[in-house]
């Protein structure tokens, strides 16, 4: 009597472990995303500050909960199956919006953040940038502002937290947002023809676009956006078998550097004014190039607090002035 009671209690504590690997958890996803971006089970245990059995434990009942393989070794490390990899897309945009609800909530409340971060690579529009956040932080005062200037990781520091917002140019017709995060229009600027404040085609009158294939080139490098547009352009109008390309460089910030050392006439976006642009001419492009667009990057899912509409407003109307 006493070992049918016994076994009794063991097969209903079995049978709430089972209804346990039944139930999915906001847990297990997090754990399986931090799985997927650092690549191994001791690397999430690590960042989520739990026990390497305990991260695997979670994955092999998420596992058991979709019925699919979710991720397969590979060396040291684990990687997504087909299944894992669009769970993990799947799934984004609810972690995304879990981890903005304390933010978003509080602030609704009437409360600040402490601080917002924001990543650009857009060196060239620092003086823009700066006032955006001025204008911000004269109706935040207590919001400490964290401005990061980074180079083509912007969505990538969005993506992890790193950042709360991004701003850059907008993704070319080739490139994607991605399913981590999400783009919203900011502005525009010109592509710029920069130059000594003596070189010859500052007193020409009627810039042609085959001037240019007259002088050494410094250019972005050949992964940047703005530098598809300039290839575009020049394979247009026939002239990009004709034009001499002294540098490559990896920002704009560089670019106006090499221009102002006497290494060629560059190509780059901007508003054309400021301290970056000290001592050199600027002639607009624009006739041959169009404009450039600038916006906002955000996680994909999140709430977007009132804080960063309004930093994020700020930026705009800088970018106007």
């Amino acid at each position: 009597m006493e070992f049918a009671f016994v076994r009794q209690q063991f097969t209903f504590f079995e049978f709430q472990a089972m209804r346990r690997y039944k139930q999915l958890t906001l847990a297990q996803l997090q754990s399986f995303s931090a799985v997927c971006r650092c690549g191994s089970y001791a690397a999430a245990a690590r960042e989520l500050l739990l026990t390497s059995p305990a991260i695997w434990e979670q994955m092999r009942g998420l596992e058991r909960y979709y019925g699919k393989k979710l991720l397969r070794r590979r060396g040291n490390g684990v990687v997504t199956t087909a299944d894992g990899l669009q769970l993990q897309q799947m799934i984004r945009p609810i972690l995304a919006a879990v981890d903005s609800t304390r933010d978003a909530l509080l602030e609704q409340g009437g409360a600040r953040p402490q601080s917002l971060t924001i990543a650009t690579n857009l060196r060239v529009l620092a003086e823009e940038i700066s006032a955006g956040l001025r204008r911000f932080q004269r109706n935040n005062e207590g919001v400490r502002l964290h401005l990061v200037f980074t180079g083509n990781d912007v969505h990538d520091r969005v993506e992890s937290g790193q950042a709360d917002v991004g701003f850059t140019l907008e993704p070319g017709p080739e490139q994607d947002d991605g399913p981590a995060v999400e783009y919203h229009p900011a502005g525009k600027v010109d592509y710029l023809l920069v130059m000594p404040r003596r070189h010859p085609l500052v007193k020409v009158a009627a810039l042609r676009l085959h001037h240019l294939a007259q002088y050494a080139l410094v250019l972005g490098e050949s992964a940047a956006y703005s530098r598809h547009r300039v290839e575009e352009v020049l394979h247009r109008h026939r002239l990009k078998s004709e034009v001499h390309i002294s540098v490559e460089t990896s920002s704009d910030e560089y670019t106006l550097a090499c221009v102002r050392a006497g290494m060629g006439i560059g190509i780059t976006i901007g508003a054309g004014h400021g301290p970056l642009f000290s001592g050199l001419a600027v002639r607009s492009l624009r006739r041959w190039f169009g404009t450039a667009r600038l916006g906002f990057v955000w996680r994909r899912g999140a709430f977007i607090s009132p804080a960063q509409h309004e930093l994020a407003h700020a930026i705009r109307a800088a970018l106007r002035m």
